[in-house]
């Protein structure tokens, strides 16, 4: 089904009935990329695995294959009817994922990860495009960061759901479930979303115009000549390095450690990254507009020093979750890591999409997308099953965790160059 872009400004209602339909199918993503974190335990059990390999299943089995769809999905972002690719993706995921509860063994469990990374891949570059073009700078950092409760709910719902479902009836039917919500939404986006036009909504000519036949090596070097851009994206792969490995191995963690049931321990992580997640990637992306206005408009060198402070308060909570030996302790430093987990995406997305530009969102986004995937998901994850591994004891994911959340606060470091390198450029 082929549509006209709309020619005119969409209206602010139906920009966010858009929101909130785009929203829906990256919490798809969410519940299909983090279900695997789950049913680790009782996947390994019943297939006899290692946690290094428990650590590839769910981090470069995944990984690899978004890696490699992401840049030429970010090309055709630029270039093809995103809302058409957006149905086509949501729709392989779901479908991959509900497949992975047929798996075999090993190999087969990793063919349908691999499916869902492919297809995800498409996904990011493809949700936030179509949200730059149905709103402008000044409120771009709210509508990411309402976009990006998507992780937190999504990641909620495959862990407090999921984990009932585990319980229940075994991890097949969780990774079932999962894939369903994705095959019921993918006929409302194609039906009820529009295509907008590209760039309608920024304030002034870019180098869109003069981006027609530039080859992909072009393209890659008129990106990495916007100052912070590059330091943006690194800061985003190292701080996904931390983030998504912790929450990847924290229900074995807490299974492991301190006892808790599959069911108590998917609840405590879906409470504080999932529930509070969300409310603190919507609180720093209403933040970030909030100063912007105040202060005289969007400022990308004022907004990544903003996203810089989150992953400090990031890497030290979640150390401070897996070395306090109290349960109690290590559940409220646990609420309070989860809180700013997410609360960067708003803000530092925010920054890159209008950094890039109308003509380059999709190519810069993917990129990200490559790096906080193929280094954050797949190596991230995989750090934590080897250091476990290499360790061993109850307490060897504790210390894989804790070395994770070092990339984080290196993370936070390049976004602080960001925003200098930013900031002297403006000066200069």
């Amino acid at each position: 089904m082929q549509t006209t872009p709309t020619r005119t400004i969409p209206s602010e209602r139906y920009s966010w009935f858009v929101l909130g339909i785009l929203t829906l199918s990256q919490t798809c993503h969410g519940i299909d990329r983090a279900i695997i974190g789950l049913v680790l335990a009782p996947v390994g059990k019943e297939f006899g695995l290692s946690d290094g390999k428990l650590g590839f299943l769910a981090g470069f089995a995944y990984g690899i294959f978004f890696a490699i769809a992401a840049l030429p999905f970010g090309l055709l972002v630029d270039r093809a009817n995103r809302r058409n690719l957006m149905v086509a993706a949501l729709t392989v995921w779901s479908a991959a994922t509900a497949l992975c509860g047929l798996a075999t063994g090993f190999w087969t469990l990793l063919a349908g990860r691999a499916a869902v990374g492919t297809a995800e891949a498409a996904g990011s570059p493809t949700g936030m495009s179509l949200l730059s073009d149905y709103f402008d700078q000044d409120r771009r950092a709210t509508a990411i960061g309402i976009w990006y409760l998507s992780s937190g709910i999504g990641l909620a719902i495959a862990f407090f759901v999921g984990g009932a479902i585990v319980q229940a009836h075994g991890w097949r039917w969780a990774f079932l479930a999962a894939g369903v919500p994705g095959l019921l939404l993918a006929p409302v986006l194609l039906l009820t979303v529009r295509e907008p036009v590209r760039g309608g909504r920024d304030l002034s000519a870019t180098v869109a115009d003069d981006l027609h036949g530039l080859s992909f090596t072009a393209r890659v070097r008129l990106l990495a000549a916007r100052p912070g851009l590059l330091h943006c994206i690194g800061a985003i792969v190292l701080i996904a390095t931390g983030i998504y490995g912790m929450s990847t191995w924290l229900t074995t963690f807490l299974i492991r450690v301190h006892g808790m049931s599959i069911a108590d321990a998917g609840l405590t992580v879906a409470i504080a990254y999932g529930v509070l997640g969300s409310v603190g990637g919507f609180a720093a992306g209403w933040l970030a507009d909030r100063l912007n206005r105040r202060f005289g408009g969007f400022d990308p060198a004022r907004t990544a020093m903003l996203g810089a402070v989150l992953p400090f308060i990031t890497a030290a909570t979640g150390i401070a979750t897996v070395a306090a030996g109290d349960r109690g302790v290590t559940i409220a430093c646990l609420m309070a890591c989860g809180f700013v987990s997410a609360s960067y995406n708003g803000p530092i997305y925010a920054v890159i999409v209008t950094l890039a530009g109308p003509r380059l969102r999709g190519l810069a986004v993917s990129m990200v997308q490559l790096g906080a995937n193929l280094v954050g998901v797949g190596a991230g994850t995989f750090l934590i099953g080897a250091v476990s591994d290499a360790i061993g004891g109850i307490r060897g994911v504790a210390w894989g965790i804790g070395i994770a959340m070092l990339f984080t606060l290196w993370g936070g470091i390049h976004l602080v160059l960001a925003s200098r390198s930013i900031r002297r450029a403006s000066t200069t």
